[in-house]
């Protein structure tokens, strides 16, 4: 079973619905099935603009720091947006971020 630590995660959202179905359902995925987690799905997440990020498990810290890193060794935001697949503008907010 899915364990959802966050509620705002559509994708282990949609997962542990399904999950939940097909558990109710005896494994059995029917057109009835699929159509009601669908409506469930549309009804809470329906008009919300969402985030899917692409590596899941790693934390943002590791990975900033290492930009961070790359960065103080003199490599170009350019390529540091291309390497960590970030747009330029969040390369340069990692970099100028205050450190804690």
């Amino acid at each position: 079973m899915v364990n959802i630590t966050d509620q705002n995660d559509i994708v282990l959202d949609i997962l542990s619905r399904v999950q939940k179905a097909l558990a109710a359902a005896k494994g059995e995925l029917t057109p009835d099935l699929v159509k009601g987690v669908e409506a469930d799905i549309r009804a809470d997440w329906g008009s919300d603009r969402v985030f899917i990020a692409k590596r899941c498990g790693e934390g943002y810290g590791n990975r900033n720091s290492r930009i961070f890193r790359d960065y103080l060794a003199g490599e170009r935001v350019k390529l540091l947006s291309r390497r960590y697949e970030l747009s330029e503008r969040q390369v340069l907010r990692i970099v100028k971020a205050p450190v804690k």
